[in-house]
């Protein structure tokens, strides 16, 4: 190997490096501002939570509505699924007969609006939740990469 071929392939190592950086510093963005929207939307369902609360007084949950361990079985509507190293949200539609059943109507038939809200916003949490692991698990990726071919190129 002569001292040309060499002083490219660190060139093109660097090229590469510079390039396995900038994503890095994209995914950590992202991530970030992933992070920021699930704290803004959980706090967003949590005062929505307290104002339905506040509206309704004391007296619109009792224990006898809260399922226990004597009622009858259900199934969760919603389920974190891994998939081809990607995690995503399956989300299944309202059906008795088959055990999915809706929670919010454990409170009432016509739930308040800022209820129904509350709960919209909790799904867009569940599924920001599931982007910011997947953009964890890119960035760790990109790390991984990084780390070999520094230490490649430092042989």
């Amino acid at each position: 190997m002569t001292a040309d071929d060499s002083k490219s392939e660190k060139n093109a190592a660097g090229q590469l490096l510079d390039s396995m950086y900038l994503d890095m510093f994209y995914l950590i963005e992202a991530h970030t501002q992933c992070r920021v929207d699930i704290e803004r939307t959980n706090s967003s369902g949590a005062i929505l939570l307290a104002r339905t609360k506040f509206q309704q007084g004391g007296h619109s949950l009792t224990t006898a509505q809260i399922p226990t361990e004597n009622s009858a079985e259900f199934n969760a509507l919603c389920r974190v699924v891994e998939k081809a190293e990607r995690v995503s949200i399956e989300r299944h539609s309202v059906d008795k007969e088959s055990g999915y059943v809706e929670p919010l109507h454990w409170f009432s038939v016509l739930p308040p609006m800022s209820l129904r809200t509350a709960v919209e916003r909790f799904k867009k949490s569940i599924e920001l939740v599931a982007e910011s692991t997947n953009l964890q698990r890119e960035l760790a990726k990109i790390l991984n990469g990084i780390d070999r071919l520094r230490r490649s190129v430092a042989q």
